[in-house]
């Protein structure tokens, strides 16, 4: 019995088209360009929202040191003074001898992210604490936006306020400024009565 020892021939076209390529190669940049702009908005978000922390931890920084050493006027008070690219603040440290020596830190917010004062103010804007942890007048606000305070949202802006007493409070963007009324005195102590000057709200 003979056996065929000759080989089939198998024909196969199998492959890819140039056309099929070019819609694959098209899909992928898509998809790509898709995730670096989803990515970018994230990363800017992040940014933004630890200049809002930073500039909080400064205000509350400038105000335990202002209450810690009992700023007067005399003794120095600590200040943040708020630009609109960054923010510098200055504490004080008593020397053996009495003297306050200043020590200024400076923090320059990322590139696309700006802080604006909310109401009429203009930056810069030196912010002072006196002894007892209140601001020197008025309710200081601030939006800390990504490239700008146009239309603010919670995903392109945070609020920053400081009330009449001193806390700092961090807002999403989308919120309304909050309305801080000066607290009021029940049963206030008159002239004549003895107070310790020593004491301070914190």
């Amino acid at each position: 019995m003979l056996r065929n020892r000759g080989k089939s021939k198998v024909s196969s076209e199998s492959g890819v088209s140039l056309v099929e390529l070019v819609v694959v190669i098209a899909i992928i940049a898509v998809m790509a360009g898709i995730a670096l702009v989803g990515r970018g908005n994230t990363n800017a978000q992040l940014q933004r929202q630890t200049a809002s922390r930073q500039l909080k931890e400064v205000f509350e920084r400038a105000r335990f040191d202002s209450v810690k050493r009992r700023a007067d006027g005399t003794e120095p008070f600590a200040q943040v003074e708020v630009h609109s690219d960054r923010f510098i603040l200055t504490t004080y440290t008593k020397e053996a001898n009495g003297t306050a020596t200043a020590k200024v830190q400076e923090t320059h917010v990322p590139a696309g992210v700006i802080i604006e004062h909310y109401s009429s103010g203009s930056l810069p804007m030196p912010i002072t604490f006196n002894r007892r942890g209140e601001t020197a007048g008025g309710v200081p606000q601030f939006r800390i936006c990504n490239v700008t305070c146009t239309n603010p949202t919670n995903s392109t802006s945070d609020i920053l306020a400081i009330t009449p007493t001193g806390t700092v409070n961090l807002l999403p963007g989308g919120s309304s400024f909050p309305s801080f009324p000066t607290p009021g005195l029940n049963g206030a102590p008159s002239d004549s009565e003895l107070i310790n000057d020593m004491v301070v709200m914190p």
